[in-house]
């Protein structure tokens, strides 16, 4: 029995990626399966896979690590550690971690702030009013602020 061999067009190749692109990484062995059943080789997925399963948010190594990381050097507020969404995404991306996954790892942990939108969505920064100016902030809380953290003193 010879193996059949197709050349995808591009139209297809694009609905492929657009799949694997916005697919949950818990569902991509279902979606390999479906392709090698259709002999659709993705050479390279399984790695895809492993390697976006280690940045899910349940697979920081230490919360604690993370967060004494990000906040030595920085200043404390009455509303927390401060920083901008693009200080706090970078800090993530530095360490091969999705920042929205690490902010609602944070927020359901209780370590930084959040708001809930009119839509449901939630927003992982606040308001900070500087002068009369409105920006957006990722707030760390401070250790004694965290529900089940205690302080040392």
């Amino acid at each position: 029995m010879s193996e059949k061999v197709c050349t995808l067009s591009v139209d297809h190749a694009i609905r492929i990626a657009k799949i694997i692109a916005t697919a949950p990484v818990a569902r991509m062995p279902m979606i390999t399966q479906l392709f090698q059943q259709a002999a659709v080789d993705l050479e390279g997925l399984e790695e895809l896979i492993e390697n976006s399963s280690l940045t899910s948010q349940t697979q920081l190594v230490d919360t604690e690590d993370f967060i004494r990381d990000l906040t030595t050097g920085r200043e404390l507020t009455a509303k927390g550690y401060l920083f901008t969404p693009d200080e706090f995404n970078r800090f993530c991306l530095d360490r091969n971690l999705q920042p929205r996954l690490v902010k609602r790892h944070l927020y359901a942990a209780g370590y930084i702030e959040g708001t809930q939108e009119a839509n449901g969505k939630m927003n992982y920064s606040i308001t900070v009013w500087t002068g009369e100016t409105a920006q957006r902030r990722i707030a760390v809380k401070a250790q004694q602020e965290r529900p089940g953290v205690q302080c040392e003193g």
